[in-house]
């Protein structure tokens, strides 16, 4: 396995914007992601069911579009991990849809000579409706290393 080369605190900047990324989800990936965790809540893949749920149509699960957030952060601050990420789920992501994933970074500081970097994040459908709204807090792998 190949070391990932960590992106320099002193590069980053307060306003920095992060991304676009752009995800559109199939059904073949919600049907994985149900497998995997074992999902039982058959909104997700049935319209009858969404429907019945009071869903126009079946939704992606909400963690599987918060992945796409968290995936956009690690490409941008390679060598980073997420401390805190926190989302708000503001509407449902349908099958079908469309998501701009995008983020600004919002402060930076050092704590106990570890370096911390906060940022805003969000998801927003093909129509400009902000699906998922979060903020996120990184800090560089190296520091957790013994």
């Amino acid at each position: 396995m190949s070391a990932i080369e960590t992106k320099p605190f002193d590069e980053i900047e307060i306003g920095d914007e992060i991304g676009p990324l752009t995800y559109a989800p199939t059904l073949d990936e919600i049907q994985r992601y149900a497998a995997v965790v074992r999902m039982v809540d058959q909104r997700f893949m049935s319209k009858e069911i969404a429907q019945q749920r009071g869903f126009e149509h079946p939704i992606v699960p909400g963690p599987l579009s918060a992945t796409v957030l968290s995936r956009m952060l690690r490409e941008y601050l390679p060598g980073w991990r997420l401390q805190t990420f926190n989302i708000s789920f503001r509407a449902p992501v349908r099958h079908g849809d469309v998501l701009t994933c995008l983020g600004l970074v919002t402060q930076k500081e050092e704590s106990d000579s570890v370096a911390i970097v906060h940022c805003d994040v969000f998801a927003e459908n093909q129509n400009g409706d902000r699906a998922l709204v979060g903020t996120a807090t990184l800090t560089p792998r190296s520091a957790f290393r013994g």
